[in-house]
């Protein structure tokens, strides 16, 4: 029990010594006039410490003052806030086409999904305009018309269709163009396993020192050997007790050969 106690002791000891050991991960931010820190499960790229990384599909990079989030299918959006209690990221567009980003953003490989409630709608590439619906300007130019529509709509010769995604908003030209519904949240489907290997990689830094440390390791294996002593000690008289008591213990008469023999002397008086 105290060889147990010792253990669970030492293990403590190894994980309070390398917190104890590793410097505060203070938040960070990109600009002095941000209005949002950058923190775990984020991390900027190259500029904090190593011991303060987040999770890898989290890298941030500062960019003219600005924060910047990458994404393969599309490239860099501008962060305008994070709201680490909502779990919401609110993104600008740099390109000013905030359809552009609806069109092309693939979020299947990524732990990152839209935080509005999503629709279907439809892309149309048209050669010619089509009166009822208002173009995306962003998208749009000489020769040829970009229009998101509703699934229901049946596509004209004239059109192409593009693509069909979900996305929060149809176009509207009172709608900021590059960051309306530009917003998204993400899920952390592996923290606890992160926490873990953030807990294990503490406690071997702890052993490491330790073992670096000559004179402390000297101290803690005297300490282990003086406990196993001690456990063995109190198992070599647990063992002496048990035998004692199984010595003074006296035979006991069977009680149906003693009922026997009592007969047999009446037997005889007779």
């Amino acid at each position: 029990m105290d060889a147990l106690i010792f253990i669970s002791m030492f293990i403590i000891f190894l994980h309070v010594k390398a917190q104890a050991n590793t410097p505060s991960c203070s938040p960070i931010s990109c600009a002095n006039s941000s209005t949002f820190n950058i923190q775990y499960p984020f991390t900027l790229h190259q500029i904090q410490p190593q011991h303060c990384a987040g999770l890898p599909d989290f890298v941030l990079q500062c960019k003219q003052n600005m924060t910047i989030l990458n994404f393969p299918s599309y490239g860099d959006l501008v962060i305008k806030s994070i709201s680490y209690d909502l779990q919401k990221l609110e993104l600008i567009d740099p390109k000013n086409c905030v359809h552009g980003v609806f069109l092309n953003l693939n979020l299947s490989n990524t732990p990152f999904s839209y935080y509005y409630v999503l629709k279907e709608y439809q892309y149309l590439n048209c050669s010619a305009e089509i009166s009822s619906f208002l173009q995306v300007p962003c998208l749009s130019g000489i020769g040829h018309h970009v229009y998101v529509v509703e699934t229901s709509f049946v596509v004209t010769d004239f059109c192409n269709h593009v693509k069909t995604v979900g996305i929060p908003f149809s176009y509207s030209p009172f709608l900021s163009d590059n960051t309306f519904g530009l917003g998204l949240t993400w899920h952390l489907a592996n923290s606890q396993d992160s926490l873990t290997a953030k807990f294990t990689a503490g406690l071997f830094e702890g052993l490491n020192e330790i073992v670096d440390d000559k004179a402390l390791g000297c101290i803690i294996l005297f300490m282990f050997i003086v406990v196993m002593l001690l456990d063995i000690q109190k198992l070599s008289q647990y063992s002496k007790r048990e035998e004692e008591k199984e010595t003074q213990k006296e035979p006991q008469a069977n009680p149906i050969f003693g009922n026997y023999e009592a007969l047999n002397k009446i037997v005889i008086k007779n």
